[in-house]
């Protein structure tokens, strides 16, 4: 039988052109010439949109450099709780980790970790990016709260949320993209595949939690 094929309409579809052109625009005008030195009148004529239609995307400059990161902490939410019925969360963890790590391709694995680009370095990011790893703890959560059809506030989740953020911290930091630099590019993935795995060994917060959906 023959799948049917749904489309956005055409209104929507135009929505997310406009999104994704305004946030394309802005990251590579971070790129070249660094957050602090872009302003909100470049990306929108970059991106051949009104500053006006521009905020009625994004509230922010801000929230364009740290848009990537956002839609991140979305994906890794959506993996946890489509996760199979007899699997455990730290299961599902390090499944969504492992996949990550493996599509990335080797000549840009740097680049391509989540959680840090090269204009977060700006001075006038520093709190935000602070502010980052917290709200994605909450988020996270927030999330696996709801998924366990508990109503009463269980605080074990926060500390599995923290021990998973934790992970996707230092992943994603400038220090562990430093780290791997010096690393010949045909063994950067066999060293991050090793230490991926040795820090799954040491959360001992998310194995010890059987949470799983049966």
């Amino acid at each position: 039988m023959s799948k049917m094929i749904l489309r956005l309409p055409l209104r929507e579809r135009k929505k997310q052109s406009i999104q994704t052109s305004i946030l394309q625009s802005a990251k590579l005008l971070f790129q070249e010439k660094g957050y602090s030195a872009v302003t909100v009148s470049e990306i929108a004529d970059s991106a051949d949109v009104s500053v006006k239609t521009l905020f009625t995307y994004f509230r922010s400059k801000e929230d364009l450099a740290f848009q990537d990161e956002i839609l991140f902490c979305d994906e890794l939410i959506r993996c946890l709780l489509a996760r199979k019925e007899t699997d455990s969360l730290f299961e599902a963890f390090k499944q969504f980790l492992w996949n990550l790590i493996q599509s990335i391709d080797p000549e840009v694995l740097i680049e391509s970790l989540p959680g840090f680009h090269p204009w977060m370095d700006s001075p006038d990011l520093e709190q935000r990016y602070l502010l980052l790893w917290e709200h994605y703890e909450i988020r996270l959560a927030d999330a696996l709260q709801l998924d366990s059809d508990k109503n009463e506030f269980n605080p074990i989740l926060r500390v599995i949320s923290a021990q998973m953020i934790s992970v996707i911290r230092i992943l994603g930091s400038k220090a562990f993209k430093e780290y791997l630099q010096p690393i010949p590019i045909a063994l950067r993935h066999r060293a991050l595949e090793k230490w991926l795995l040795g820090s799954l060994q040491m959360l001992s917060g998310i194995q010890g939690y059987s949470n799983t959906k049966k």
